[in-house]
């Protein structure tokens, strides 16, 4: 379904890579991973949208979702840096 596609036309944000968006249903809820040419990118887009990163991806749609915000700090060792300041 082209509605659900992940673009990075979608973000506001620079360095984010082409066709890396994925959906990745979890527990019946989706999360959404992007990759970025930098960490510093995908953190300026965890800033940005309030939500988390690790390494180079970019984790949205996971603030609220406390299975998703378990899952990503668990498994990636993601953080939002929205909640660090």
């Amino acid at each position: 379904d082209p509605a659900k596609r992940i673009l990075c036309e979608n973000y506001h944000v620079k360095g984010c890579i082409k066709g890396s968006g994925k959906r990745i249903k979890l527990r019946l809820v989706d999360l959404i991973a992007i990759e970025f040419d930098k960490e510093e990118n995908a953190r300026a887009a965890a800033l940005t949208y309030n939500q988390f990163y690790a390494r180079n991806w970019f984790f949205d749609d996971v603030k609220g979702e406390p299975v998703l915000e378990s899952f990503v700090k668990e498994v990636f060792d993601a953080k939002n840096p929205a909640s660090s300041k």
